[in-house]
């Protein structure tokens, strides 16, 4: 008897983090859907249209898919991908990520270690004001959503990306192959 209920506890508690998974998935799906295409346009360095704000978006994140014998598998399939949506338009951001070994192993440092680094960026022009942004990372099931204010001129949007936390050696403290948690975002 108390078997079967320990199964039947299992199993609530995995339909409850199974649901709560799907509520993220469809909010993931609805926020990397373009609702709009006349919020912002892509434009180079050399371009900077009066009167309208310049946001240089950069995200840089180190991701560890899998390793087998020293040899490190990077994100093919999905590939490592960000989805940046700011007031309904959508645009995703990709990268060729590069192996990146920081050693030895530094708890206190949590891109130490050997990993894929990835470096996203893109500058769009938009109206000045306030904004929401949201920026979705289908690998590690996260989702931020901000209320950004930029200004009339060039703003930077930087996002730093806060790490799980691993009780392991030798990875323990915040490290980058728990995955990331949640995103900081910064406009300067």
């Amino acid at each position: 008897m108390k078997y079967k209920s320990i199964i039947v506890g299992a199993a609530l508690i995995a339909g409850f983090v199974i649901s709560g998974c799907a509520n993220n998935r469809e909010l993931m799906a609805k926020s990397s859907l373009s609702t709009r295409n006349d919020v912002f346009f892509e434009t180079s360095i050399s371009e900077t249209g009066s009167g309208k704000a310049i946001a240089d978006f950069m995200f840089t994140v180190k991701s560890n898919s899998s390793r087998f014998a020293e040899i490190y598998i990077k994100h093919n399939n999905p590939p490592y991908r960000v989805y940046m949506n700011i007031d309904g338009q959508t645009t995703v951001l990709e990268s060729e990520p590069i192996l990146e070994n920081k050693s030895p192993v530094d708890s206190s440092l949590p891109e130490s270690g050997t990993g894929w680094k990835y470096e996203f960026s893109k500058r769009i022009a938009l109206a000045p004001g306030k904004h929401k942004l949201t920026i979705v990372l289908p690998i590690d099931d996260v989702i931020v959503e901000r209320e950004i204010a930029l200004r009339a001129g060039v703003n930077t949007i930087t996002v730093i990306p806060v790490y799980n936390k691993r009780s392991l050696q030798p990875y323990k403290g915040h490290n980058f192959t728990a995955g990331v948690k949640t995103l900081k975002v910064m406009v300067n």
